[in-house]
């Protein structure tokens, strides 16, 4: 069986907690790593403004339980998945996390630079914003 035939990918998006601190995200990450490791999950963490996004990439039973893992974490409120569409190939092969804060994201992915550059205040039209970039990659 071609394991790359039931590849997908996930986007999400979700207000941090007021649990979250610096030490937490360090967990997130690092348990994130070993985990997607496992499991042949890859993909990047936005981390910024009170916010994450993410995308996961890997078989869709994987992505799945990942998802659902994170549905149920109390560090993250209000999670709103953005979509979820069946893959050829991988965007992100190399990285089973790879964490981004809004400055190295935009140097990473220079044509939302710009959009990043003008979110400055935590209320609504950042969380739109930030919704609308992660619908587009």
């Amino acid at each position: 069986m071609d394991r790359n035939k039931d590849l997908i990918e996930l986007k999400y998006f979700s207000a941090i907690s007021k649990e979250l601190n610096l030490s937490n995200l360090s967990q997130i990450t690092d348990a994130a790593l070993v985990m997607n490791k496992s499991k042949d999950i890859t993909g990047i963490l936005f981390f910024d403004y009170g916010y994450f996004g993410q995308i996961l990439e890997g078989h869709r039973a994987d992505v799945e339980e990942t998802f659902k893992r994170i549905q149920n974490d109390k560090r993250h409120q209000n999670i709103n998945l953005l979509g979820v569409s069946n893959i050829k190939q991988r965007r992100f092969p190399e990285w089973s996390m790879k964490l981004f804060n809004a400055e190295e994201f935009a140097h990473q992915f220079p044509q939302f630079s710009e959009i990043m550059n003008g979110l400055n205040d935590v209320d609504i039209e950042t969380y739109q914003m930030i919704k609308k970039i992660w619908t587009r990659i």
